[in-house]
């Protein structure tokens, strides 16, 4: 692990311990020696919440409970992702520019028809160079700040528009080394549209891993091994590059105004974020006694790759209150005499949140928070 995170969120579950299949020495998660490390406590039958007894006192302190969540998140879906003023005002833009197909203007030369034989093809154009200034910078601060606060990555690639009309189409094909995460928002008139095709679709997770769950019994048709998002007017979808996906081939229209209009790119460049009463500066020395030794801890475990993205939450004191998954794309490396791959997340994921509940901050005087990114690979 080195420093730098659905359709639906699976539900998390409540764990209270490590998995008894992974234990040295191949490769455990080996608790750290500490008087007062809070244990993992599962929720209890009647949703009280569960106290236990520290090793320095007889005082009873409340442990706070630690979710994992059940299956990595490789998609995820955000609906009216801007204000609904701005997200119409940038299709506004484009039906301005194209508001009149016999009127000639320096904004219907700027597509590039890309066409790559078998795999791509679509009018594209830079982003930054087709909206007003003002109303790009709106549009690129929304999507940094999602991108600092859920995803843990401080960067975009610079962002694409595209369109798609009959026959334009995405085949399958994989991200790998643009980013850590992907991004589709949509302009298109989605509820009003005159054609078929036009969504994004993936291989489901369980397509990737097609033999640990065939079933003979079971009839496989597309949707079982494809997921498709459809572009709703202003849905901001976010996945993982690496799943392989395309873009469903659009049918029905020729005209521009009708067709698939998306802005697209990639999040990058991962970086702890800052917020409430904590800064980088105050955080540093913490994170410097923290880090090395859970890196230290995660190398121990079986070998997995992806990006787990982790919200630290700090009361005025400096005591940690709770963490929070923030993104989470782990899949564990196929290897063999591995435990169950479930067992291996939950060591992973109990580890650093495990790591981080029993770390203390500076007192800064109010609430903060630290979301901290990790990359496996």
């Amino acid at each position: 692990a080195v420093f730098a995170g659905a359709l639906s969120r699976p539900p998390p579950r409540r764990v209270d311990r490590l998995p008894r299949s992974v234990s040295p020495p191949t490769a455990a998660a080996r608790p750290r020696a500490t008087g007062r490390r809070r244990r993992l406590a599962a929720a209890e039958e009647d949703g009280a919440a569960t106290t236990a007894t520290t090793s320095e006192g007889d005082d009873e302190e409340e442990i706070p409970q630690i979710e994992i969540p059940e299956r990595p998140e490789h998609v995820r879906v955000v609906d009216a992702f801007l204000p609904a003023a701005d997200a119409v005002a940038l299709r506004g833009v484009f039906d301005a520019h194209n508001d009149d197909p016999r009127r000639v203007h320096e904004h219907r030369f700027v597509w590039d028809y890309w066409h790559v034989p078998g795999q791509y093809t679509q009018l594209r154009t830079p982003a930054a160079d087709y909206f007003p200034e003002e109303q790009f910078e709106a549009l690129e601060e929304a999507l940094l700040t999602y991108a600092r606060e859920e995803l843990g990555c401080s960067a975009m690639t610079p962002v694409w528009l595209s369109n798609y009309v009959d026959g334009m189409r995405q085949e399958i094909h994989a991200d790998v080394p643009h980013g850590p995460f992907a991004f589709v928002l949509s302009l298109t008139n989605w509820d009003k549209r005159r054609f078929t095709g036009g969504e994004t679709f993936l291989l489901r997770p369980e397509t990737l891993d097609y033999w640990r769950g065939f079933e003979t019994s079971s009839v496989v048709e597309r949707g079982a091994v494809v997921q498709t998002v459809e572009p709703e007017f202003n849905r901001l979808t976010v996945f993982d590059p690496r799943i392989p996906h395309g873009v469903n081939v659009v049918e029905g229209t020729r005209d521009v105004r009708e067709g698939r209009l998306v802005l697209h790119g990639w999040f990058m460049d991962l970086a702890p974020h800052f917020s409430g009463a904590l800064t980088e500066a105050t955080c540093e020395p913490a994170l410097g006694e923290i880090l090395p030794p859970l890196y230290e801890a995660l190398g121990t475990l079986p070998r997995a790759r992806g990006f787990l993205v982790v919200k630290v939450n700090v009361d005025a004191n400096g005591r940690v209150t709770g963490t929070e998954w923030k993104a989470d794309t782990l899949v564990p490396a196929p290897a063999p005499n591995l435990p169950d791959p479930t067992e291996v997340r939950d060591a992973i994921l109990l580890e650093v949140a495990g790591t981080f509940m029993d770390a203390t901050f500076p007192a800064a005087g109010a609430p903060g928070a630290v979301t901290v990114p990790f990359e496996f690979d």
